[in-house]
């Protein structure tokens, strides 16, 4: 076997293979659970809330190749891919794809001038 598939399998024994283990537990162990529930509402809203923020880190203090893009480009590709999501019928990956389309296109006409 080739010396370079090996970094490729130990990804895949040590990273990939343990996660799916627990992502198929979880679909068996979710049978019969009320997703209307009090729990899952809040679980719901939780993860809405850490998305927020993390959108928001992205945009006030993001990683260094993002700083030069400006902030009203920044914010115009979320408000882009926001319209898009409703848009398109509430369609949460159409969305994310378009603002970060718009995202690339901008920063990069930005970098050309």
């Amino acid at each position: 076997m080739s010396e370079a598939i090996w970094p490729y399998l130990v990804i895949l024994l040590a990273a990939v293979l343990p996660n799916e283990v627990f992502r198929v537990a979880a679909v068996f162990l979710s049978r019969g659970i009320n997703e209307e529930s009090e729990l899952f509402r809040w679980i719901k809203i939780m993860a809405t809330t850490l998305l927020a923020a993390v959108v928001a880190r992205l945009l006030y203090s993001p990683a260094p190749a993002l700083e030069q893009v400006p902030l009203v480009l920044r914010l115009a590709a979320v408000l882009v891919g926001i319209g898009a999501f409703f848009a398109l019928r509430r369609s949460l990956v159409p969305g994310i794809l378009t603002g970060l389309g718009f995202f690339v296109l901008t920063a990069w006409l930005h970098g050309r001038s």
